[in-house]
């Protein structure tokens, strides 16, 4: 079997950048229009609260496209070609690889607020926004401490464990992030390249569980895996009809937002299972848009200088976008007033920012992962010189 390149997953790229984009226009809605959606659209046909949202702007289903996006591109070619000691020094990676930008995610807020440069907590008194005064900027309230710069450093290593940040909201996904990858590259490893369906069936399903024991979210990286072996593969005999039809099936999945009564959430078992029902449901809809994407074979989209950008930036636009709504977005519209000039000057002004400082900080994450790449590579070179 012939292993990926990386110009295979060219679609999950620029899908991975699509998303990104929609999660900084996501929380800008939660944070700057509550109750409104763009362009003045009344909240009950796009909103950032139930009963409708639209996917390209839904946070939930978007952070489910970063986890199928993350775990095909992780283990497809460990299930295209068995290579158990790949697995593992991928496993051994993770940790480092998610590291430097969620440093960098945590003292940028940290620096912000101790210079006293975030303004969430006043931008929110003009909007209405409880998301924006809470999850905005830095929690000031018990039992978090007192921020401070060595707060930062703690909260980096600790937000890996708890789930949690005091000075980045958008970064809880980090712990799942984590943990997820590692279910997945353990079920890969454990998959092969095989074709045994029943048996890489109980093997999900096994490890599916125990993800789903931390998260939903770690669930849904198990089950890419065998998306990954056996789906995938088969999207060249998909046609561009049935592609698109997966695409839109995608979205209307991805248009949920919490779409269960409130009142079956009396029962705290029941509550818990309609939480894991609204991930399973976001992500089965980013499984879907994954495959029509990739059937669709847009090239020509898919290698364009803005999709090549946003996919190359992606990462650094999720971890950096919310510090920037709290401070430089909040400080606009505080200028501005909170009208149609405020909230366009603040978007305008925080996505220019965002632009500009995810190339210094992508750049940064790049050159780590080439010092990881070769890690990966030494043994190799080293095994080859002995054999010769």
């Amino acid at each position: 079997m012939n292993t990926p390149s990386k110009q295979r997953f060219e679609d999950a790229d620029f899908l991975r950048g699509i998303a990104a984009v929609g999660v900084v226009v996501f929380h800008f809605l939660y944070g700057f229009l509550p109750d409104v959606g763009p362009a003045g659209l009344p909240s009950s046909l796009i909103s950032v609260d139930p009963p409708v949202l639209l996917a390209i702007v839904n946070g939930p289903f978007l952070v489910s496209i970063f986890f199928v996006l993350s775990s095909f591109v992780l283990t497809a070619s460990l299930v295209d070609r068995s290579d158990r000691r790949r697995a593992g020094i991928a496993i051994l990676k993770r940790f480092p690889r998610l590291l430097p930008l969620t440093v960098v995610g945590t003292l940028l807020p940290a620096i912000l607020y101790l210079s006293g440069c975030m303004f969430n907590v006043e931008a929110a008194g003009l909007t209405g926004s409880s998301w924006l005064e809470r999850s905005g900027g830095v929690k000031l309230w018990e039992p978090w401490p007192q921020p401070s710069l060595e707060g930062a450093v703690q909260d980096v290593l600790l937000l890996f464990a708890r789930g949690v940040s005091q000075y980045n909201s958008a970064l809880w996904t980090m712990k799942y992030e984590l943990i997820g990858s590692i279910f997945a590259l353990i079920t890969a490893a454990l998959m092969g390249s095989r074709p045994r369906v029943l048996l890489d069936g109980a093997i999900v399903v096994v490890l599916g569980y125990g993800a789903l024991k931390v998260h939903p979210l770690c669930a849904i990286c198990v089950a890419t895996v065998y998306l990954a072996k056996y789906v995938l593969p088969l999207v060249s005999s998909l046609t561009k009809s049935w592609a698109l039809i997966l695409i839109l099936c995608g979205l209307v999945l991805g248009s949920t937002y919490q779409p269960f009564p409130e009142v079956w959430r009396a029962d705290e078992w029941a509550a818990r299972q309609i939480v894991r029902a609204d991930w399973f449901i976001h992500g089965l809809g980013a499984m879907l848009l994954l495959i029509g994407v990739r059937a669709m074979r847009l090239s020509r989209i898919y290698q364009s200088a803005p999709s090549r950008f946003l996919a190359r930036h992606s990462f650094a636009m999720y971890v950096l976008h919310v510090p920037l709504q709290g401070s430089v977005a909040s400080l606009v519209l505080l200028f501005f007033g909170n009208n149609a000039l405020g909230i366009a000057a603040a978007f305008a002004v925080s996505t220019a920012l965002l632009a500009l400082l995810v190339l210094p900080v992508s750049r940064l994450d790049e050159a780590w992962v080439k010092t990881l790449n070769r890690f990966q590579a030494k043994p190799k070179a080293e095994r080859s010189g002995r054999l010769a």
